[in-house]
């Protein structure tokens, strides 16, 4: 009987990890079809012998500066978030140190799906010793909760507010609607989570959250800001080559495009951004080429975050080395 249930056990896990198996397949194969469609409309459509003439007369003083600015304040916002919650959860890490860990996860996370390489986080902490993974993975769910939250809230701002044009304000109350509601359902459940089990101790990150309203004004406060960054450096790139949209369809058009890139499970969203942004600069009225030029310099955007993640990487080996060189003596 012992060996029957033994083997039942082994013949579900071989179907439980199958099943699995098969829709990582089926994400892989729908995220290449969808990069390759991406891929192939970008070199055959855009107008290369006009985009590249744009390109090479971008503010190239200017530009640099302002988009290495607007990167160094997003990560700052993002450890701040990370620092306050950390210690709501009686956890306390240097924040310089945390600065560093965390500008290198987000910057290697545009690398993977999802964007699930800001988890390398959690990870490089419990290297360290600083941190466990029950309550870092809790306290980095918390974080993608948030980062939702405030997206959709600055795509659906924008879209209200600035780029509802053809846009049916109905539907669009609606769904707002729709997801305050969803959000809202989500938390009762959250608060009535049993703390003593393991679920209740993954989510009590973001149970403290939706119990003090303090914690949450803070956290929100912070990923608003963050992300009012992130629009700003887009918003930058495209004036420095001339492309005039107001901010708040520059921030409808990031949010919106970051959301598309995210579940598109494209690493670094290659082609899928291009395609989205090309599309929503000539829906705000910009000369097909200028819009794939726009396209383009926010690519460089992406590039620029990887070489400053790279860069904090080293830092954070040198510091790291020096320490434990520091120790040992």
């Amino acid at each position: 009987m012992l060996g029957d249930g033994h083997t039942g056990e082994i013949h579900e896990s071989r179907i439980f990890w199958k099943e699995g198996n098969i829709k990582k397949l089926l994400n892989i194969i729908a995220s290449g079809i969808i990069f390759f469609i991406c891929t192939y409309y970008i070199i055959h459509s855009f107008q290369w012998s006009v985009v590249i003439p744009l390109l090479t007369h971008a503010d190239w003083k200017w530009l640099p500066c302002t988009v290495t600015a607007t990167i160094l304040c997003f990560w700052l916002f993002r450890t701040m978030r990370w620092f306050v919650l950390l210690k709501a959860s009686d956890i306390h890490i240097d924040f310089y140190h945390l600065y560093m860990v965390c500008s290198m996860s987000v910057a290697f996370a545009l690398l993977t799906p999802f964007q699930s390489g800001e988890a390398l986080k959690v990870e490089l902490l419990k290297k360290t010793g600083s941190l466990e993974r029950i309550p870092g993975y809790g306290i980095f769910m918390t974080e993608r909760i948030l980062d939702l939250m405030v997206v959709l809230l600055i795509a659906l701002s924008g879209i209200i507010f600035g780029a509802s044009k053809l846009l049916d304000k109905k539907v669009i109350f609606t769904v707002v609607a729709l997801m305050i509601i969803c959000f809202a359902f989500f938390f009762v459940i959250i608060r009535h989570i049993p703390p003593a089990n393991v679920v209740g101790r993954f989510f009590q990150p973001l149970n403290q959250c939706v119990r003090s309203g303090k914690i949450m004004a803070t956290v929100v406060i912070l990923t608003i800001g963050g992300w009012l960054f992130i629009v700003l450096g887009w918003y930058a790139s495209l004036r420095s080559i001339s492309i005039s949209v107001n901010l708040l369809d520059a921030a409808a058009m990031t949010a919106i495009t970051t959301l598309i890139g995210i579940f598109s499970f494209i690493p670094l969203s290659l082609g899928i951004n291009e395609v989205s942004i090309s599309s929503f600069l000539v829906y705000f009225k910009q000369d097909i080429p200028v819009a794939q030029a726009g396209a383009l310099i926010i690519r460089g955007y992406s590039v620029i975050t990887l070489i400053m993640g790279f860069v904090m990487f080293i830092i954070w080996k040198l510091v790291l080395r020096r320490k434990m060189d520091f120790d040992y003596n």
